[in-house]
């Protein structure tokens, strides 16, 4: 009797050492890499439809079509929306108290009346919620450079891009990411004939006003900067502006000077235009930037009355969020081209 128990211990010993091992085996060969599948930790189904990703900071192999996507910056949900791609996470510019963008029209500016889901709130694109992205489980997550955190790879295929790069370039890298880039071609000629329309109807007025100033100014007027680089700048230059710099600042990426008032009233521009933003927006109340005010602390200055584009009426107030870069072409260079003749072809309103 004692021996039948003793046999039946030792085999139960046995077994239980088997899969210990086996398990312990498992562990570290996941761990080291031999074992490992991103399709499977993200969800994705396995598939021999399999590609690798070359984009800012690395190569990243995808393997089918992700369907759950979650985006950490509104250049790249530009991108996204462009290829006819839905996401299923954002992250935007601007800190919303939302659980989930159920309203995305009213919740995202601009770019939200494209928008047929309802993401969920990732946070502010800088410090996206990592919590929300591992609850999540997306198939592929999408950002900058600049976002580059090792953390998101562990929760998901990553594939980050280049914000100083052409958003052609970018574009094309997103679009293979999302296994959907037969429609680039079409997407870069429409912008292509979008720019030849609005440079042929502001040949007129290149011809006598060349010369545009392009600032950033917040709303107290205590912080203005002169742009000298992105999107707005390159359309203009490409319908025929030229920007005005400053005489002691080179033009070269990163280049951000700011300026007061006085140096500002110094700068010969034949048209000034002036990007500002609106404070603590909550995402509840419509999505208003306060032009008037600003136009008003303007109005009673008098530094700024004795330029040239002040005289003829040619100062325009436009938004930071859409002007300033911040969403990015295509859609972005889309809304601007399409905001360009109304607004340089009419006077500005100190007429």
């Amino acid at each position: 009797m004692f021996s039948k128990i003793y046999h039946q211990a030792i085999t139960y010993l046995y077994r239980y050492i088997s899969w210990v091992l086996i398990v312990a085996i498992l562990i570290t060969a996941c761990q080291g890499g031999i074992f490992h599948n991103p399709s499977l930790k993200s969800g994705l189904l396995p598939s021999t439809d399999c590609r690798v990703v070359e984009h800012a900071v690395g190569k990243t192999k995808i393997c089918g079509k992700p369907q759950k996507i979650a985006v950490l910056e509104p250049k790249i949900l530009s991108m996204m929306l462009a290829l006819d791609v839905q996401p299923s996470a954002y992250a935007d510019a601007y800190l919303l108290r939302l659980r989930q963008f159920s309203n995305p029209s009213q919740q995202i500016p601009y770019l939200g009346s494209f928008v047929t889901s309802q993401p969920i709130n990732l946070g502010e694109r800088n410090n996206p919620s990592l919590e929300s992205l591992t609850l999540l489980k997306p198939d592929l997550i999408l950002g900058l450079n600049s976002q580059e955190n090792q953390l998101f790879s562990s929760i998901a295929p990553t594939v980050l891009i280049d914000n100083e790069e052409n958003w052609q370039d970018n574009i094309k890298i997103v679009a293979k990411a999302l296994d959907s880039q037969k429609n680039i071609p079409s997407i870069i000629t429409l912008q292509e004939q979008q720019l030849q329309k609005v440079r042929t109807q502001l040949a007129p007025l290149v011809n006598t006003h060349p010369r545009v100033l392009n600032i950033t100014c917040s709303q107290s007027m205590n912080y203005i900067e002169v742009i000298y680089n992105g999107d707005t700048i390159k359309l203009l230059e490409k319908i025929g502006f030229k920007p005005v710099l400053l005489a002691d600042v080179e033009r070269k990426l990163g280049a951000r000077p700011q300026i007061n008032l006085e140096t500002l009233s110094q700068l010969d521009a034949d048209i000034v235009i002036i990007s500002t933003w609106v404070d603590n927006w909550d995402g509840k109340s419509t999505y208003t930037v306060p032009f008037q005010e600003l136009k008003q602390k303007w109005s009673k200055n008098p530094l700024l009355h004795n330029s040239r584009a002040w005289k003829e009426g040619r100062v325009y107030f436009v938004d930071y969020t859409l002007w300033g870069g911040v969403i990015g072409p295509p859609i972005g260079n889309s809304l601007i081209l399409k905001q360009l003749p109304s607004l340089l072809l009419s006077h500005s309103l100190f007429n």
